[in-house]
């Protein structure tokens, strides 16, 4: 398991913001996911403001070193409004016109907007809506399973003109596993129609909130799975990210679950 030390900081500062490592089969580090206090304690605006901070204080950390992570975030949608949903993430994590490939800030009236990250490299975990992807809300039936619907925001064209907010597209799904899955039948036989639905929808399914080992070995056969959860790695602070990238050689994508390590060096998932 990856760990890292506590960094304290004011509550404004880099600590607030933490990224846990999503994680492929083979034990690559695939994405990071945003994570931190703010995203339970503020209700309303103060958490979409939160959100927007840690969207932008991650992202300028990556381009800073040069390797661009994709990230995902969660996101409290209202998929009930009235409001177009792509107008409203935007407005939400303040997002300007979305005409190109890099998602745009929001600056003052007058100010030029400075990019925030590549749009294809962002993925919104969001509430299931028919509005944002078809049939969609069958996935509520598997409720141990707590389904999220994964989209990212991307510009879009229409007669010729770019859409100002442009279109959210479902890339998957992502799940909570309950614990004890391995060994439990009922919830296997769900887990396996989710993933059969999701495999008829043409997207793949991120297993989160993995609590043992004995549930992921189980979940780490199944094709096309992403796996995210404290068992695997905490959610580590930008400090121990920035000297992950800066060692020598470093490259996010290089920790891989279980291999040896050489002599002298901590075995993979393990810190100095």
């Amino acid at each position: 398991m990856i760990d890292n030390d506590r960094v304290q900081s004011s509550p404004s500062g880099d600590g607030r913001v933490r990224l846990q490592p999503i994680l492929d089969a083979s034990g690559a580090v695939c994405e990071m996911a945003l994570a931190g206090e703010w995203m339970n304690r503020f209700p309303g605006d103060a958490s979409h403001a939160a959100s927007s901070a840690a969207l932008r204080t991650a992202g300028r950390m990556f381009q800073e070193s040069g390797s661009l992570a994709p990230l995902t975030l969660d996101h409290p949608l209202d998929v009930h409004s009235e409001i177009g949903l792509a107008e409203q993430l935007c407005g939400d994590l303040r997002i300007a016109t979305v005409g190109g490939d890099l998602l745009p800030d929001a600056r003052q009236i007058g100010e030029r907007p400075q990019p925030i990250y590549p749009s294809a490299r962002v993925v919104f975990n969001l509430p299931l809506s028919s509005r944002l992807a078809d049939g969609a809300e069958v996935f509520r039936r598997y409720a141990d399973f707590r389904a999220k619907l994964r989209v990212r925001l991307l510009p879009c064209t229409r007669d010729g003109a770019a859409t100002p907010f442009g279109v959210l597209r479902a890339v998957g799904f992502r799940v909570d596993i309950p614990a004890g899955i391995s060994q439990a039948n009922t919830l296997q036989e769900q887990f396996f129609s989710l993933l059969g639905q999701a495999s008829r929808k043409g997207v793949k399914v991120l297993a989160s909130k993995i609590r043992n080992i004995e549930d992921f070995n189980w979940l780490r056969p199944q094709p096309d799975l992403r796996f995210q959860g404290d068992v695997l790695s905490t959610a580590l602070s930008l400090c121990y990210i920035r000297h992950w990238l800066s060692g020598p050689g470093a490259d996010w994508r290089a920790f891989r679950l279980g291999e040896k390590a050489g002599p002298g060096q901590p075995a993979a998932g393990q810190t100095a």
